[in-house]
């Protein structure tokens, strides 16, 4: 699973410095479980909550289970007068030195296709490598970057690249080393690795690159003037964009503060815990064929009590959070219907790693990945509603924290 599916696992499992919450007793004959929280946001515990398990059986298909686009949100949450609402963000005042960092950074790379491949350099390659005229598992490898030089690659293929011309095909007829460890059934035997060198990767600084330099590397920028002026866009683009992230930040931080949470169905919390542990569970499996027990010991280098605190207290953060978001989106009258859902899952379900939306979501938890999608309609809508005052940062801000 990719970095942005566990963004997703756990969205809204930040501290938000929220100070949500006076509790409400659940009503007497209602049939209905809830958790109760303090003033200060902590949990009381009760039989329903106190017990932490790892389930496989899916939270949703609990005869209890009540999705969160269906409750009766006004019993669960008193929403703040957003409408009435401020707040203040910093943004940063664009210095030359910003400008500088953006170029050197962002602009002043390229693919330099005009000349053969030298020591030191750095190439986009792709390799076939190929036994008796059979490609050998691990032995391939598309847009590969390696430097020439650094030893990566067996004897003979680095050095073989050398004065190749970027687009060209080569054939290296090499042995693999006696002694070849990684694999032992290689161990001596010829192969031939079919390369192809798709350009030349080349950085270079605003202090010293010249008109050449930029020509060399395929960028359109006929002049350091030219060059300024693409890096001064870039680093008011960047400005505005942290601007605006900072700002909804703001506002959610601010509705957080201002927004009571009556009560959060317990079933929520436990569905949150569901999806984000099992999260962890294909983690530790997947990468490193351990348990949950065995990751968390060794890799987060924390007790499994102390982890399941952790996850308790983020499943309460995010439930709170996902109730106020509701209750903003109800307010405002935005919803998030099965078709929209279903087919934003269908577009970016390769990027996660599945075939198809279904079992993206199915692997998220259906109520996670539409309070992903229905967070940021609510913020992209309220940036528009709050009232959001502008103060300049001070000068002494490095350039890199503007991101």
């Amino acid at each position: 699973m990719k970095k942005k599916l566990a963004l997703i696992c756990i969205a809204g499992m930040v501290v938000l410095g929220a100070s949500a919450c006076g509790g409400k007793a659940p009503k007497e004959g209602t049939g209905e479980t809830v958790v109760q929280t303090e003033t200060d946001g902590s949990v009381v515990e009760t039989e329903e909550n106190a017990d932490f398990t790892l389930s496989t059986e899916k939270v949703s298909d609990r005869e209890d289970y009540v999705a969160l686009q269906d409750i009766e949100i006004d019993k669960y949450v008193k929403l703040a007068d957003y409408k009435n609402m401020e707040v203040s963000v910093q943004k940063h005042a664009i210095s030359d030195e910003d400008i500088k960092y953006c170029i050197n950074s962002f602009i002043l790379s390229g693919t330099i296709m005009g000349r053969a491949v030298a020591e030191g350099d750095i190439v986009d390659i792709d390799f076939v490598g190929k036994r008796d005229g059979v490609a050998f598992e691990g032995g391939s490898g598309n847009n590969y970057m390696l430097e020439i030089g650094s030893g990566q690659f067996i004897p003979g293929f680095e050095e073989g690249l050398v004065g190749v011309m970027p687009g060209d095909t080569v054939d290296l007829n090499l042995s693999f080393p006696d002694d070849y460890k990684p694999n032992p059934d290689l161990a001596g035997v010829e192969v031939v690795f079919t390369v192809t060198v798709n350009g030349i990767q080349s950085m270079a600084e605003y202090a010293t690159v010249t008109e050449q330099d930029m020509a060399d590397m395929g960028l359109d920028y006929k002049s350091k003037e030219e060059l300024w002026e693409a890096g001064k866009k870039s680093a008011e683009d960047m400005v505005e964009e942290t601007f605006e992230a900072n700002a909804k930040n703001a506002i959610v931080d601010k509705l957080m503060e201002e927004s009571e949470v009556l009560e959060i169905p317990d079933y929520l919390l436990d569905e949150l815990k569901q999806n984000y542990n099992n999260y962890m569970i294909s983690v530790a499996q997947e990468y490193y064929g351990i348990s949950l027990e065995e990751y968390v010991e060794f890799s987060m280098q924390m007790t499994f009590e102390d982890y399941k605190k952790q996850v308790d207290d983020m499943c309460m953060d995010a439930a709170k959070l996902y109730m106020v978001m509701e209750a903003a989106a109800r307010a405002e009258k935005i919803e998030i219907t099965d078709e929209e859902m279903h087919k934003y899952a269908d577009e970016e379900a390769m990027e996660y790693g599945y075939e198809t939306g279904d079992e993206l979501i199915e692997a998220v938890g259906l109520s996670t990945y539409r309070m992903s999608m229905l967070h940021d309609k609510v913020l992209e809508r309220l940036i528009k509603i709050i009232k959001v005052e502008t103060v300049e940062e001070e000068e002494d801000v490095a350039p890199t924290q503007m991101q």
